[in-house]
């Protein structure tokens, strides 16, 4: 199965979107880059996180997310 990635800031942003495409029945996984050994360098170099949902629903994890990202700067 081939996937595709959205990055995310913050866990907070991935809680919201991941309830968004749960509403819609989108399977995902969320990827926080944190590492306990590494105390966050991870983090610092390659920002929070990302999801990760099957290309077969990319169209629609994409306008959902625009859709979330464009509330906010509303």
């Amino acid at each position: 199965m081939k996937i595709f990635r959205i990055e995310l800031d913050n866990e907070f942003e991935a809680d919201i979107f991941a309830a968004m495409l749960e509403e819609e029945r989108i399977p995902y996984a969320v990827i926080n880059h944190h590492s306990l050994a590494y105390d966050g360098l991870f983090q610092m170099s390659m920002g929070w996180g990302h999801i990760e949902i099957p290309e077969e629903y990319q169209e629609k994890a994409v306008e959902i997310f625009r859709s979330y990202r464009s509330s906010l700067t509303e």
